[in-house]
């Protein structure tokens, strides 16, 4: 068993119990069938019960796996699955080998820190972390009506690995900067020497400056490192960027010119999508809605297929409080717009984001329509259900475990929603209502074996 340290989009860190060692869990491993919205379904202190499936001693990593599927089933599965020789086999926590070398939880997997007293703008959402070709991947999946995994080539799992490896990296600097913390423009100089291509170390040095006051060598400082770091370095660029937008908006005159004009600029050396949702997300957090509107205008045409762009405004359009029918026009608009692929992935999306926002109502219709179309999606039932759980309406939600249950599905996935209500009723009902669960998968069994 362990506790749920932080949830981020791809995956989970867990404290083992009784140790201080942490572990991550994959999304992949999260569950045996697709996980659309990690964060409604685990949180933060969240006890759970995983298997570790491999330990690497050398880099100080354990990776564990949380499927139903390796452990031992409450329930009958009369489903035969062919096994796989060549599959890795998970092993119980309470009977993993000792790692040598004396480590606490921090030296055994540093996680990402706060990257600068200017903070980098965040560019993702957090119902929706991967790029829109990792959509194109999923949303052709579901086209096609299918839930299995789709392969990831060797180019995608390097650049996944190189970007873990340089989040780590910037962990790793920013604990010795905190250590020994520069004093003097002296010392930031010797840093950024030794150091050339570390935006966290150059955006230190401008808040270092621009605490002394002195705006104008922090602008200095800023072209100085789009010109030092290396041009293939283009996220350490771009959190160069975002902190000058972050400059000009505080310190320019005319402060709306000053920000646009880093902003043009910046479009001619990074990915323009990436520049445009960095702009908006200072403008959301500094309260400038009006040129966040307007600048969602632009961007819903420049950008009119990408998914991420088109949720983006949902969100902003359902902070700000947009009546219903402002919803449906955006939603429609972006229906003309994005490729089939895509939208199931937008409106699964878009509805998760009502019931966050407190439109309860219109997520659930919107779910009801996704699933009168495809009824055997398990995912989608299984993320309905997760945001339904969260409002507590134990009405409702039994009513729907009752329905996705009475479904004709195959026995796997049939495994996975009586395990899923089973588990609700241990938390929320009493004896009468989990022997009710049992007795409706015994039910399900019998007429299966039929």
């Amino acid at each position: 068993e362990g506790q749920v340290k932080r949830v981020e989009s791809y995956g989970l860190f867990v404290t083992i119990k009784s140790s201080e060692l942490v572990g991550l869990c994959h999304i992949s491993e999260l569950s045996d069938e697709p996980v659309l919205d990690i964060n409604a379904c685990y949180r933060a202190g969240d006890m759970v019960k995983a298997k570790i499936l491999k330990i690497d001693q050398d880099r100080h990593r354990v990776s564990l796996g949380l499927k139903e599927s390796y452990f031992d089933s409450d329930m009958t599965d009369d489903e035969n699955d062919n096994e796989n020789d060549g599959e890795r086999v998970p092993m119980d926590i309470s009977r993993a080998p000792q790692i040598s070398g004396g480590f606490n939880s921090t030296s055994f997997l540093p996680g990402p820190e706060p990257r600068a007293s200017i903070p980098a703008l965040q560019v993702t959402l957090d119902e929706y972390e991967g790029s829109d070709q990792e959509g194109d991947q999923k949303g052709h999946e579901i086209a096609n009506g299918s839930e299995s995994n789709v392969k990831k080539s060797d180019r995608r799992l390097k650049e996944k690995a190189r970007k873990q490896r340089e989040i780590e990296i910037s962990a790793l600097e920013e604990r010795a900067l905190q250590k020994d913390t520069p004093q003097t423009p002296d010392e930031f100089e010797k840093l950024v020497r030794s150091s050339p291509n570390s935006s966290f170390v150059w955006i230190k040095y401008m808040a270092f400056l621009l605490d002394l006051a002195d705006v104008e060598k922090a602008r200095s400082v800023a072209e100085r490192a789009l010109r030092t770091i290396n041009i293939r370095e283009e996220e350490e660029k771009l959190n160069v960027w975002v902190a000058y937008f972050n400059l000009e908006n505080e310190y320019g005159s005319p402060r709306e010119d000053a920000v646009k004009k880093i902003f043009q600029r910046a479009l001619q050396y990074c990915d323009p999508k990436k520049v445009h949702l960095a702009l908006l997300g200072m403008y959301e957090r500094t309260k400038q809605n009006e040129l966040a509107d307007e600048l969602f205008d632009r961007m819903t045409k420049r950008f009119k297929t990408s998914c991420k762009v088109w949720l983006r405004r949902i969100q902003f359009s359902l902070t700000q409080g947009k009546d219903v029918e402002y919803i449906k026009s955006v939603v429609n608009r972006a229906l003309l717009s994005l490729p089939q692929s895509k939208r199931i992935k937008f409106l699964t999306q878009t509805a998760i984001l009502e019931f966050k926002c407190g439109v309860a109502e219109e997520g659930r219709s919107r779910f009801e329509l996704i699933l009168r179309e495809y009824p055997k999606r398990t995912d989608i039932w299984s993320v309905y259900l997760d945001q339904e759980i969260r409002l507590g309406d134990t009405e409702i939600i039994r009513a729907l475990f009752d329905r996705v249950t009475c479904l004709s599905l195959p026995p796997k996935k049939m495994k996975f929603l009586f395990k899923k209500y089973l588990r609700y009723e241990k938390a929320q009902g009493d004896e009468e209502r989990i022997e009710h669960v049992k007795q409706k998968a015994m039910e399900y069994v019998e007429i299966s074996r039929a």
